[in-house]
């Protein structure tokens, strides 16, 4: 799915040695539906601000985009309903008030994030990307939704709320991704909204995005404070693996 408009991650732990619970699995049509509203939306903000539908670098990120979340959805599809399921849900009836303010600010900011590269790059031109660094932001964009996909594979618990749910048998996992950093998704997608931004030529969309990057920022230490309380060995695990989002770095 797109890693914005099915849900945001969550808990980045995963049951060691343990599959998913088993789930129904989430009937096709919705996941069709899914798709054709979440890059139907993106399509009709991209080419209606740019007031052109010649616009290459968006058909270009619209191609790639759809690409990862089709590997992606049809890998939980095939390997973990559970995570699918969870994903397709934004909004939880018994989300904490915390989980509320953080997905109704994501959502007031990333109305602009999908609004400005059209009037930024195409219908304006208020912003000048060199075709080289939107190749790249094109190629950054395809690297972090391979990353989002490899947190999945390890981490069947993704949810979109800060919770530990120990009736699913919760442990810490320290390898892959987690080996390096303790908050690997956030890490893929805080590179995404920088790539697509390049991808699409606009710089005041970037700026969008690091906005964007510091609500995730601002979301870590309330997080970490829930699984250093309610997830045994998280301490330890924070102790072994001290870098937050970027290795040798934070």
């Amino acid at each position: 799915m797109h890693p914005f408009l099915n849900s945001c991650p969550g808990l980045l732990v995963y049951a060691e040695g343990m599959n998913a619970p088993a789930s129904s699995p989430v009937p096709t049509a919705a996941i069709v539906a899914r798709f054709f509203v979440s890059f139907g939306l993106m399509g009709a903000c991209f080419f209606a601000t740019a007031g052109t539908l010649a616009w290459v670098e968006a058909w270009a990120y619209l191609a790639v985009q759809f690409a990862s979340s089709l590997t992606m959805t049809a890998w939980m599809v095939r390997h973990d309903p559970a995570l699918l399921e969870s994903r397709m849900t934004f909004f939880k009836h018994d989300m904490q008030p915390r989980d509320r303010l953080f997905m109704g600010v994501f959502v007031l900011l990333f109305i602009p994030f999908l609004l400005l590269p059209g009037l930024d790059a195409v219908r304006y031109g208020w912003s000048e990307v060199p075709i080289w660094l939107e190749a790249v932001g094109l190629a950054g964009v395809a690297g972090s939704m391979l990353l989002i996909l490899k947190v999945m594979q390890v981490n069947s618990f993704a949810s979109p709320t800060i919770e530990v749910q120990k009736e699913r048998g919760h442990r810490v996992i320290d390898t892959g991704p987690y080996a390096l950093v303790r908050h690997p998704m956030y890490s893929g997608f805080t590179f995404y909204m920088a790539c697509v931004s390049l991808a699409l030529g606009s710089w005041w969309t970037l700026l969008v995005g690091v906005l964007i990057a510091v609500l995730f920022l601002l979301r870590i230490p309330m997080e970490e404070q829930t699984l250093r309380t309610e997830l045994d060995g998280y301490a330890d695990y924070c102790n072994r693996v001290h870098f937050r989002l970027i290795p040798g770095v934070w």
